[in-house]
């Protein structure tokens, strides 16, 4: 029986070919967006991978989704990464509230 939470079962998903029947299609602009979302967002999913390792999957999802979004309004990756990195580090006297 698998795992679910295994997080090196679920990279080899990602990793795979695209499926034969993908080919055949006649949109190849289809296929030249395909690739150029999942290109980019490469990145994300292998810094969510990482992250469910150590801090679980509902905390890695919240990090990748809200990567994903940032650079939805035009961040780069390392921005957008920073940014929501600051939401989970502790908060300064002057700053109160934290999303711990």
């Amino acid at each position: 029986m698998s795992n679910p939470y295994n997080p090196n079962q679920h990279m080899a998903f990602f990793n795979q070919q695209q499926p034969r029947n993908f080919q055949q299609q006649p949109n190849m602009g289809q296929h030249s967006m395909e690739q150029q979302v999942l290109s980019a967002m490469s990145p994300v999913i292998n810094h969510g991978m990482r992250e469910a390792q150590h801090l679980g999957y509902p905390h890695a999802l919240r990090e990748a989704i809200a990567i994903a979004y940032l650079m939805g309004q035009g961040q780069d990756f390392h921005s957008a990464w920073q940014m929501v990195e600051s939401w989970w580090r502790p908060q300064t006297l002057q700053q109160p509230g934290t999303f711990y």
